[in-house]
């Protein structure tokens, strides 16, 4: 027979609650990689791509930082439907993305080209957001672009990218404008 002492008594509980201690820490652990396989991760809020210089051409919007280091771009399609006033991205008919790397807006929409030239060291996916036209909505196809007034005017709301490696950047508002909307180099 045990004869139970304050010290056994403390000893016993430890040794109950010691696996079921184990049992909570390994379940909520990480992988090896620091984050949560199959859990999105939410979005930072923070500096980290200051966009200040709209750049025109095309069927979209371009919008840089004044180093050429980091570009927001946002086209729709030439072969897809009419643009609605507002869209919520990712969307069929838009290529929405943020490249990094060095002289991004170096021989924008010219088709001559000089160096530096663009290097692209990671492109961003644009994951969430919503892209508004501030006035008429613009054409979709060169024909009609030829008469639309220009700057094009937009603004794109909640705008979150995402990462190669699923890191997610909210960048919340940006005001956009394509002073040659339609217009192709070439």
């Amino acid at each position: 027979m045990v004869r139970l002492t304050p010290m056994n008594t403390r000893m016993l509980s430890l040794t109950v609650l010691l696996p079921a201690m184990l049992v909570v820490l390994t379940a909520c652990g990480d992988d090896d990689d620091g984050g949560a396989k199959g859990v999105d991760q939410p979005a930072v809020a923070g500096p980290a791509f200051e966009l200040t210089e709209d750049l025109g051409c095309g069927f979209g919007f371009a919008r840089a930082d004044a180093a050429g280091e980091t570009l927001l771009t946002l086209f729709h399609q030439s072969d897809a439907s009419p643009i609605p006033r507002s869209v919520d991205l990712p969307a069929a008919g838009w290529e929405a993305q943020l490249t990094v790397g060095t002289n991004l807006t170096a021989n924008w929409c010219n088709d001559v080209i000089e160096e530096p030239q663009a290097e692209v060291e990671e492109t961003w996916e644009v994951v969430e957001g919503t892209l508004t036209f501030a006035d008429e909505v613009p054409p979709a196809d060169w024909d009609e672009a030829q008469t639309t007034e220009q700057p094009v005017e937009a603004e794109l709301r909640g705008v979150v990218v995402e990462s190669p490696d699923g890191e997610r950047v909210e960048l919340g508002d940006i005001p956009l404008s394509n002073s040659s909307w339609g217009f192709l180099a070439g």
